[in-house]
């Protein structure tokens, strides 16, 4: 019987210095090269609570040219508009440009390096801190057979310790995205925040019932307006970074990738889409623009062991999903994940190029 094969990218999470580029308040990164020719990439921030962060990117063809500066964020409280009005260019030209929160390369433009360019501003005149910057590029590979081993250790270390909670628990509202029938990524910031012992403010007034009250908060500290929800994955990280974690947003070359987190205790939060619930045998929902879970372990079979916040709660939130019909979910993000820890917490020794 042949193997399963799955979709696969070249990937590789590039850290730059947060301590060398400064100008006054401007921060620019060195060039940073994947060492692959790229046609997406995504960046991530971490920067104290209180500080106002301008974000731009820009990207080398292969050709050796430069795109202009592209305005990612003007991080900072929550209600400012932080995130830029789309660009109305002609995206059929060479330019590469940035959808939301990645940026993307023209067709047939690809791109070989990029920089980050950050100019903070702290509200209370003291030191403005930058901690992390990174940008995490990917390419188109060939097909390859589905890595199917399982880990005999299950869900370990604060991903063991993660609490399921449900974004039905929440009404439908009007701002803030949504509500609850559309907080898939602040619910599932909460439990991986909440599994390594963040001390996270509340938002009661908008937790009806026995709801949990820091989910609120987290909507509404990543909310954005432009794109008009909390899904903006940078904007997740951003908002972990203020609560002094490390976060970045990378995609994984495969679910074995993830096993080397979770076997290390670190819950790993995934982007999936599926159109049809059979697509994903046990989601009794479906989700055709996507939907964030917390991947918790593995099975000895190789089946993933998930917190999904669109669960009605409670130990229903724990769920086992097939590894094969799993993994072409989450391919259909070229397997992005938010990867968040405290600050200064080793990871564990990455495969290939570096994840992360």
């Amino acid at each position: 019987m042949p193997k399963t094969v799955t979709p696969r990218w070249r990937t590789r999470l590039l850290r730059a210095d947060p301590e060398a580029g400064w100008e006054d308040h401007a921060w620019t990164s060195a060039i940073l090269e994947p060492g692959f020719a790229a046609d997406q990439a995504v960046a991530s921030w971490n920067v104290d609570a209180g500080v106002t962060a301008h974000v731009e990117i820009r990207a080398r063809g292969v050709d050796g040219s430069w795109s202009p500066w592209l305005p990612l964020a003007d991080w900072g409280e929550p209600g400012a508009r932080r995130s830029p009005e789309p660009t109305s260019g002609n995206r059929a030209e060479a330019s590469p440009f940035v959808d939301t929160d990645v940026l993307t390369a023209a067709p047939r433009h690809p791109f070989d390096a990029a920089q980050l360019r950050i100019t903070v501003d702290s509200r209370s005149g003291g030191d403005a801190r930058l901690h992390l910057a990174a940008v995490s590029f990917t390419a188109a590979a060939a097909p390859s057979p589905f890595d199917d081993d399982g880990s005999a250790l299950g869900a370990v270390g604060a991903a063991a310790a993660l609490r399921p909670l449900s974004q039905r628990a929440y009404p439908a509202r009007d701002d803030l995205g949504g509500g609850g029938p559309v907080w898939c990524s602040p619910t599932s910031l909460t439990m991986v925040l909440a599994a390594w012992g963040a001390d996270l403010p509340e938002s009661p007034a908008d937790a009806p019932g026995s709801a949990d009250p820091h989910v609120p908060w987290v909507a509404r500290g990543v909310y954005d307006a432009v794109y008009s929800g909390t899904g903006n994955w940078s904007f997740n990280t951003a908002l972990a970074g203020t609560l002094g974690f490390d976060a970045v947003i990378t995609r994984l070359p495969s679910l074995r990738d993830a096993r080397t987190l979770t076997d290390a205790g670190i819950p790993v939060i995934s982007s999936i889409r599926f159109a049809d619930r059979t697509e994903l045998p046990g989601a009794d929902y479906e989700a055709p623009t996507g939907h964030l879970v917390v991947l918790r372990g593995f099975t000895p079979d190789g089946d993933v062991l998930v917190a999904d916040p669109a669960s009605a709660g409670g130990p229903e939130g724990l769920r086992t999903y097939p590894r094969v019909a799993f993994d072409i979910a989450w391919a259909r993000s070229r397997r992005t994940v938010y990867l968040v820890t405290p600050r200064g917490h080793v990871l564990p020794e990455p495969a290939g190029d570096g994840a992360w």
